[in-house]
C-alpha cells in the first residue's frame, strides 16, 4: 500500500491524463471534475480554473447538443506548464466555422450561451478542425506563475 505524503503528489502521478467518453451530463460534470483536479494539483489560480471549468463544460456540452453519437473528452498537463484539452465529436461538422468563431453568427444559443467563441476566448491556444465526420477541438491554458 503506498501512503503519499501530499495528495497533490497523488494527482500528479494519476491524474496527468484523464480520457473520458461523454454520454450525459454526469460525464460532463465528471469531465469539469477532473479538469479542477488537475488544475488543482498544478497550482492554476481561482480565476484560470474557472476559466478552464466553464469552457469544458461548453466544449463538452457541444456534443451532446450537437450529436447523436458520444465525444471524447482528454485533458493533460503538458509537463506541469498547462492543461491541454481535447473535445472530439463524430457530429456533421460545424458549416460557417469562420462566422461562428469571429462572433458573426448566432449558432444556437444553449449551456451558457458562450460556446465556442466564448471556450476560444477563455483559453490560451485554440484550435479547431470540423469536417463532416465530425470536429475535434485542442486548446490550452497555461499556467501563469
Amino acid at each position: 500500500m503506498f501512503f503519499w505524503k501530499n495528495m497533490n503528489d497523488y494527482y500528479k502521478i494519476f491524474c496527468m491524463r484523464k480520457k473520458i467518453t461523454i454520454r450525459s451530463e454526469h460525464d460532463i460534470r465528471i469531465a469539469v471534475n477532473a479538469v479542477r483536479i488537475l488544475a488543482n494539483s498544478l497550482s492554476f489560480s481561482k480565476v484560470d480554473l474557472q476559466k478552464l471549468i466553464v469552457a469544458v463544460s461548453e466544449l463538452t456540452q457541444n456534443i451532446l447538443d450537437h450529436t447523436n453519437e458520444p465525444g471524447i473528452f482528454i485533458c493533460e498537463s503538458t509537463d506541469g506548464k498547462g492543461i491541454r484539452i481535447v473535445v472530439q465529436d463524430q457530429g456533421k461538422g460545424i458549416n460557417e466555422l469562420d462566422q461562428i468563431l469571429e462572433g458573426e453568427n448566432d449558432f444556437q444559443k444553449k449551456g451558457l450561451g458562450l460556446g465556442l467563441v466564448g471556450a476560444k476566448r477563455l483559453l490560451d491556444d485554440f484550435q479547431i478542425e470540423t469536417s463532416e465526420k465530425g470536429t475535434k477541438v485542442i486548446a490550452t491554458k497555461w499556467k501563469i506563475d
